[in-house]
């Protein structure tokens, strides 16, 4: 894709580049078997997470037909991938460099289900009902920051104070 897009390819190769690459995520993916996952929140929210790549993938690969807004694509990215593997990251660290168990409890499952529903609206509710996008993007603005404010809430103590096994560090 990278290549694609510094030799400005033509909309139509650059459309089966992506095409191309999001069905080689999408088998990554499932190469990982993530609903093996699912009773793991601190596993399946990365799984999740780039499961939003083969998405934007697709996305992009139609945006260079003409089909749907690039913009939808972009934020596939961005919300979806970025914002679920960011969150994911951050919990995961900050818990095994403090000292705690690597579980996600209920105010991480909110987070990662805030950032998620986030890339729903801001993708997939524009991409059903094109009238809502300002709604859906307004929304799923609300719910991005609703995610990262509850995290920074609840792990700023975390990040802040000393290690839960008395280890150094």
């Amino acid at each position: 894709m990278l290549g694609a897009d510094l030799l400005d390819a033509p909309d139509a190769v650059l459309g089966a580049v992506a095409g191309v690459a999001a069905l080689a995520h999408a088998a990554r993916l499932a190469l990982w078997r993530p609903w093996r996952t699912l009773r793991h929140p601190i596993l399946w929210i990365l799984h999740l997470s780039y499961a939003w790549i083969p998405v934007h993938l697709a996305l992009r690969a139609l945006a260079a037909g003409d089909f749907v807004l690039p913009a939808l694509a972009t934020h596939a990215l961005t919300v979806g991938a970025i914002g679920g593997l960011t969150l994911g990251m951050m919990t995961r660290t900050a818990r095994g460099h403090t000292g705690r168990p690597l579980r996600a409890g209920g105010m991480e499952i909110a987070c990662y289900a805030l950032v998620q529903l986030a890339a729903v609206v801001r993708v997939l509710v524009p991409l059903a009902l094109p009238s809502l996008y300002f709604s859906a993007t307004g929304l799923s603005a609300l719910l991005w920051f609703l995610a990262f404010a509850l995290f920074t809430a609840a792990y700023w103590p975390i990040l802040t104070q000393a290690r839960a096994d008395g280890a150094p560090g």
